[in-house]
């Protein structure tokens, strides 16, 4: 199971966990395969994550400069209301240290693929 954004969703992928509005009324069930068609009404609804069975998808966007400034732009939103919380916001400097390393070892292990091919 993961959480995908909306944009990574492909028709037969199969809903772990319902869609539902803020106020927690459900859209569409878990189990659900989804369509095309599905997935444009999500869109439409505004709907950007949803949690799809099966395994972790490559995230998509590589590990370009222009990839880590909008993850870092989503930690900046995420940690809007914690701007005065220092623990809160050496979580936030950990999490985007974290990108920085995956996206090294993501690089690295690109290149020792292309060396080895």
């Amino acid at each position: 199971m993961q959480k995908i954004p909306l944009q990574l969703a492909k028709p037969e992928m199969v809903l772990a966990k319902p869609v539902t509005r803020e106020n927690g009324m459900v859209l569409i069930a878990a189990g659900t395969v989804l369509t095309a068609g599905l997935i444009t009404k999500l869109d439409n609804m505004g709907v950007e994550l949803l949690v799809v069975e099966g395994e972790t998808l490559e995230m998509g966007g590589g590990c370009s400069e222009e990839v880590l400034v909008k993850k870092r732009e989503r930690l900046d939103r995420l940690f809007r209301n914690f701007g005065d919380d220092r623990y809160m916001q050496r979580v936030k400097q950990l999490v985007s240290e974290y990108y920085v390393r995956q996206c090294a070892l993501a690089a690295a292990a690109q290149a020792a693929r292309e060396g080895g091919e």
